[in-house]
């Protein structure tokens, strides 16, 4: 089994190879490419050939491996580029002449002093996306775990008093924000930030802040993301059909609202060109009373979503209940993929995975399970009146829609499954909701497997 030493030997010996005269491909050799470089201090480099770059990638790779809180906090593009930057001074500290052995234990432990520090020292950082959310802009603001919405101007405030804005900065953004136009400005560090401000919040009358600790910039830009169409879900799950709801509820860097045009020809027949609109400008109307009442009433499930976020965006995975955490993240993604999904059959099979983390697996017969401890149904007793039994409608949700879909079987892969994922989602929102309230009530459990007792 190829290890860190193995990788590294065997870049020491390529590193070797190269010095000789001619041992880089001319320009008419077949293979050629031009080489690469890493900077080794003092504006010196080293020249790198495709092998040493695979090595060092697979360094890189097994070096993330040895430490599961660098898959965490770390993409793995961030990992790989601060692992190669740090072969460059390594190598220089060796002479191709030594023993290759020795040379590669030396290279290992300056990378791994050059990267322990920057792996380690990632702080706090607060993360905003501009966001659609509810149809009125008066909501106050409130946070689900380390999510927080605000209004644009309350956002701006904060900003502002705890210094990350300048007074002159906040009154154009609210000046322009208004309808305004303030006088062009000399370029300098607060143009830029008023500039990035206008641009990451753009229309949207909200902002929505995510608060990470620990993790590298990318890493951290992509998880809080994540994390906000989480807490997004968490919202949505309130109405009926949280579908509906999360069409209006968006964050800037989601697709935005559009309508879909297009043209249909017909013999003999004159058609005019059809389309429908994607996406809704803002979620629900709701009172800011109203809202808050909410948010009281269900608070112990909001905490619940919030646990789950704050388990997802940790570095190292250790909360108060990690296993059960874990179960909730998931299932809130797929039931927001699901939500998301253009294409119904794609919608129910991720529907139907949102049911299968809740219950942990155990295909129809553990989601059935799942059904009768949180929603109190009978395999054997109708949904609704006249309708199918609680286990044809799993059978149908997840055998005929998700199993055979996946596998490649589903011979109804052509008919029209809106219905089925309208029985799908429902299905899923029950459970969830009622899984949260479960958990909420049950706050020393970190048994995913209860869900189903």
């Amino acid at each position: 089994m190829a290890t860190l030493e193995s990788h590294v030997e065997a870049l020491i010996a390529e590193l070797t190879r190269i010095q000789a005269p001619g041992s880089v491909p001319g320009p008419d050799e077949e293979g050629f490419s031009f080489p690469g470089q890493i900077a080794v201090g003092n504006d010196r480099f080293i020249m790198t050939t495709p092998e040493m770059e695979r090595l060092i990638e697979l360094f890189s790779r097994e070096f993330q491996r040895s430490d599961p809180i660098l898959s965490r906090s770390h993409t793995d593009k961030e990992w790989n580029w601060m692992v190669r930057g740090a072969f460059g001074p390594a190598l220089m500290l060796i002479d191709l002449d030594e023993d290759r052995q020795e040379n590669a234990r030396t290279v290992i432990a300056a990378i791994r002093v050059a990267v322990s520090g920057p792996a380690k020292t990632h702080g706090p950082a607060e993360h905003s996306f501009g966001c659609t959310l509810f149809g009125n802009f008066e909501v106050a603001p409130f946070s689900i775990g380390p999510v927080q919405f605000e209004p644009r101007p309350a956002w701006l405030a904060r900003k502002l008093s705890e210094g990350d804005v300048s007074k002159t900065t906040a009154q154009r953004i609210m000046r322009v924000w208004s309808g305004g136009k303030p006088r062009k400005r000399k370029r300098s560090v607060d143009f830029m930030r008023e500039q990035n401000i206008l641009d990451a919040v753009g229309k949207c009358p909200y902002v929505c802040s995510v608060r990470t600790e620990g993790l590298a910039s990318e890493a951290g830009r992509l998880k809080a993301q994540t994390a906000a169409r989480l807490a997004l879900t968490g919202i949505a799950l309130h109405w009926a059909v949280p579908s509906k709801a999360l069409d209006g509820f968006r964050l800037l860097v989601d697709p935005s609202v559009r309508r879909q045009r297009s043209l249909v020809f017909k013999p003999k027949v004159k058609t005019l060109s059809g389309g429908n609109l994607m996406g809704l400008p803002h979620g629900p109307n709701i009172s800011p009373g109203e809202w808050a009442k909410e948010l009281a009433k269900h608070r112990d499930d909001f905490d619940v979503v919030g646990e789950a976020i704050t388990y997802y965006l940790s570095r190292d995975g250790k909360v108060a209940r990690p296993a059960l955490m874990n179960t909730f993240a998931q299932a809130l993604l797929w039931f927001h993929e699901g939500c998301r999904d253009e294409v119904d059959l794609m919608a129910v099979v991720k529907f139907s995975a949102c049911l299968d983390a809740l219950a942990s697996g155990g295909k129809s017969s553990g989601i059935r399970s799942l059904i009768r401890a949180r929603l109190g149904m009978q395999d054997d007793k109708p949904i609704r009146k006249d309708g199918p039994t609680m286990h044809q409608a799993v059978e149908e949700i997840y055998s005929s829609g998700r199993s055979r879909t996946i596998h490649g079987t589903n011979d109804k892969f052509g008919n029209d499954w809106s219905s089925t994922r309208a029985l799908a989602e429902q299905f899923a929102r029950m459970c969830l909701v009622m899984s949260l309230d479960w958990a909420a009530s049950n706050p020393a459990s970190d048994d995913p497997l209860a869900l189903k007792k």
